[in-house]
């Protein structure tokens, strides 16, 4: 489950016990500026953030397009609505697809 948090952009996988594994990134590069984001309206608005094409991504990114632009909200809102992450991660919709 690809989640683009603002603070990180991270992929959620399960594990075969069932567990979450996260890998993650952190889209900025002090604990102040990160601290700045979580205070802002963007996070305020909505803390999980939305869910992003991870196929979309690899192709934008061997198209040019710079990683720091990729690690926006603004980016993973600009593709294809996809369902809520947090339905996803709790099993309420089955997959990105469903």
């Amino acid at each position: 489950m690809p989640i683009q948090h603002g603070i990180t952009t991270s992929l959620y996988y399960r594990d075969p016990d069932g567990n979450f594994v996260e890998m993650q990134v952190d889209n900025f590069a002090t604990a102040d500026e990160a601290t700045a984001y979580m205070k802002g309206p963007e996070y305020d608005g909505d803390p999980v953030g939305p869910a992003f094409d991870v196929d979309r991504m690899v192709a934008a990114r061997r198209d040019g397009a710079s990683a720091a632009e990729l690690c926006t909200r603004a980016w993973a809102l600009s593709g294809p609505e996809l369902p809520d992450p947090m339905r996803v991660l709790t099993g309420v919709v089955a997959s990105l697809t469903a």
